[in-house]
């Protein structure tokens, strides 16, 4: 009996090891980390993750979300010399001529399939016009998207001054990027055949960087459908991927400076089992952001539309709840917004679990809300209008029966009417005071 105790209680102790092990985020060789829950926005992991590091070819994620929003990728281009020019002959390239007439489709390809920075620089010079006007295009997405702690030289990633990102800004350009299902044509790609062109008699095969998207190598994750690798001699080897979960979820993972190649794909794997096995999603339901937003909502003028209200999804770490949660409204100018955060109680345990302080927003939800049109107050002023005269006072009945009259007559009737009245509340307070001294007199008299 003693044995089977100890059995049981040994199987306890592993089974609880187990849970809290899943709940330790994993080690990186990375010096910075970033793990984003691309649904929402809201993040995961964060290593190191607002550090400035040069980001080599990641850079190209940027460069294909500036492409994807301004041109049409089944046009055209030319290659040209002054293009290429500032390309380093011995840095990854497919070799494209002066002259040659190549689609932005193929380009796209080789730049996020092959990694080549002569298609970077030629796919830039066709949208902006020139490579560096193509760059301006690329900070000023930076800058709209909220990045604080990234600026682009060229639309390639290798090495330069003044060329730099951090982990987290990395994973909010790939977001945005990722919502365009066109990056993951691209960045999921294994293999791409480049066409035989003006120039070029017979394409050629090219093939992907990134590992961890093909079947059968070591390092393969089935969940990874889109990534970006880069290696230069400072940024050692930086990554992105975009990953579904097995809940469903895109997830985003970004690494800066890691060491070897491999690594790159084994902490994304890692990072990737950390955020399925210890973030469950969590949904707020409405009712419990009807109790906060209602008051917020009235604060500031507006009516809430219960109606449109929404469940928000979210997630926390393994046994917390949305007990956990505290909630803040603010009026800006997009509107009425629930901020929802970790509670302050909460936080510290919110922190051991996860290397965050639990101080950022997880959400940002913008409140749906009814605001009172002009035609409700115009109809609240005829009503006032067409009150009867025992509801508006003697003051504004006289007023609206006086309406016909010039502004001066209406003015010194109502005078003259105050006056009368001020009048007859003296006699009225005189008769009263009378009253009560003969009472008193009475009163003296009887005793």
């Amino acid at each position: 009996m003693g044995k089977k105790i100890a059995a049981c209680l040994m199987a306890v102790l592993l089974l609880c090891s187990s849970i809290s092990a899943l709940a330790v985020a994993p080690q990186t060789t990375s010096q910075s980390a970033c793990v984003m829950d691309a649904d929402t926005g809201e993040i995961l992991y964060e290593k190191d993750a607002y550090t400035q590091l040069p980001m080599a070819s990641i850079t190209k994620t940027m460069t294909a979300l500036v492409a994807m929003e301004n041109s049409d990728l089944q046009g055209s281009t030319t290659a040209t010399d002054e293009a290429m020019a500032t390309v380093d002959p011995a840095s990854t390239r497919i070799g494209f001529e002066a002259g040659e007439t190549l689609t932005l489709d193929e380009l796209m390809y080789c730049m996020l399939v092959y990694s080549a920075n002569d298609a970077a620089n030629i796919l830039a010079a066709a949208i902006g016009g020139t490579v560096d006007n193509f760059v301006a295009m690329m900070n000023a997405k930076a800058a709209e998207l909220g990045c604080t702690h990234t600026h682009f030289m060229n639309p390639n990633g290798l090495d330069t001054d003044g060329h730099y990102t951090c982990a987290h800004d990395m994973a909010i350009i790939t977001r945005a990027a990722n919502q365009y299902p066109a990056f993951a044509k691209y960045a999921g790609a294994v293999n791409y055949t480049l066409p035989a062109d003006n120039v070029i008699g017979e394409g050629w095969q090219i093939h992907t960087k990134v590992n961890a998207l093909e079947q059968g190598n070591a390092v393969y994750d089935a969940r990874i459908y889109a990534g970006k690798t880069g290696w230069t001699t400072k940024a050692h080897n930086t990554f992105v991927a975009c990953a579904k979960t097995k809940d469903g979820s895109n997830v985003i993972v970004t690494l800066l400076n890691c060491p070897v190649k491999s690594g790159i794909f084994t902490e994304t794997t890692a990072l990737l089992d950390y955020a399925e096995n210890c973030y469950p999603k969590l949904t707020v339901s409405t009712d419990q952001l009807k109790k906060q937003a209602k008051k917020a909502v009235k604060k500031a003028g507006y009516t809430l539309d219960e109606a449109k209200l929404q469940d928000v999804a979210l997630r926390l770490p393994t046994g917390m709840t949305d007990k956990d949660l505290s909630y803040r409204c603010e009026t800006t100018d997009s509107g009425v917004q629930m901020q929802i955060s970790v509670a302050k109680d909460s936080r510290k345990a919110y922190q051991e679990e996860t290397g965050l302080d639990g101080s950022a927003p997880l959400r940002t939800v913008l409140l749906p809300v009814v605001a009172e049109s002009k035609a409700d107050k115009q109809e609240q002023e005829v009503q006032t209008q067409t009150e009867t005269p025992e509801k508006q006072g003697v003051l504004a009945s006289v007023h609206q029966k006086l309406s016909g009259l010039p502004r001066l007559a209406q003015d010194a009737i109502i005078g003259a009417s105050i006056v009368v009245c001020a009048i007859v509340l003296m006699f009225v307070i005189l008769f009263v005071i009378r009253m009560h001294n003969l009472r008193k007199k009475r009163n003296r008299k009887n005793k």
